[in-house]
């Protein structure tokens, strides 16, 4: 019974893979169309941080606490 189980959940997984993988690039692409801007920030290892906001709001960024998030329109970024 815990085979079966087990096998279900791995067929199941396997199926989901691909539709993730698709569902996540179309996403990439409708936020172009969309109110939506990608934030990136370069904190001090190298590696690139990205985020998503909507277009009227700032992008914040925090690097001293590891802190990455969208900003309002009234405050900006406090």
């Amino acid at each position: 019974m815990m085979r079966f189980a087990v096998c279900c959940a791995i067929a199941a997984a396997l199926v989901a893979a691909p539709l993730a993988l698709t569902s996540s690039q179309s996403l990439a692409q409708s936020s172009k169309s969309s109110g939506y801007k990608t934030c990136k920030h370069k904190t001090s290892s190298g590696k690139i941080k990205t985020w998503r906001c909507r277009k009227d709001q700032p992008c914040c960024s925090a690097e001293y606490i590891n802190y990455y998030t969208c900003g309002s329109k009234l405050l900006g970024c406090l």
